[in-house]
């Protein structure tokens, strides 16, 4: 999803309380709300793909993937997030609006949301605990970012997927062909 400019401060109770009637998504980062604007049909198809794999994947697990309208709290940077998809296996989850506990995110990447996606949004998701994955997919060409938790020290690593590979969620121990997450994305796609 596309971010837009800040509204002005707020605190939590009455972002959740405007969310919940609001007719477009907003986060919320320490006080400050950025309307969230829709995505590109390639976005739209990425995301799609990716849902469709890991729903079937987790069947019969505790897992539950949420893709777009559920919220991503970190309560220690007093934010919330509406990652393109997450999964989450712990089954303290109690809110019916957002997670607090996800072991993957994934954003699909898009030309005003790049730059919080990097840089931000990495750096607040790292700070999860439970989070073992976080994807970055690109709109643009087949490539996928995966950055993974390699150690109970907290120490991140990089992987960097292309065309022809398989990816790995190693959340759900699963692997996924580039070929199955780009399906359906015509090349022209690529060049916008």
């Amino acid at each position: 999803m596309q971010a837009q400019k800040a509204m002005p401060l707020i605190n939590e109770d009455e972002y959740l309380e405007m969310e919940q009637q609001a007719k477009f998504r907003h986060e919320y980062v320490d006080g400050y709300i950025y309307a969230m604007t829709g995505g590109s049909r390639a976005h739209n198809k990425i995301s799609g793909n990716l849902y469709a794999a890991l729903h079937q994947q987790i069947k019969g697990t505790p897992c539950d993937v949420y893709m777009n309208d559920v919220k991503l709290k970190i309560a220690h940077k007093h934010s919330y997030y509406y990652p393109d998809l997450m999964l989450g296996c712990s089954r303290d989850e109690i809110d019916a609006y957002f997670l607090t506990q996800p072991c993957l995110v994934i954003e699909v990447l898009s030309p005003s949301t790049v730059r919080t996606d990097r840089r931000e949004k990495l750096i607040a998701y790292q700070s999860i605990a439970s989070l073992r994955e976080y994807f970055l997919v690109s709109q643009r060409k087949q490539q996928v970012e995966r950055y993974h938790r390699a150690d109970e020290a907290g120490l991140w690593h990089l992987t960097v997927y292309e065309k022809g590979d398989q990816v790995q969620f190693s959340c759900i121990d699963y692997q996924l062909g580039m070929d199955e997450i780009y399906a359906g994305v015509l090349g022209t796609a690529f060049s916008t």
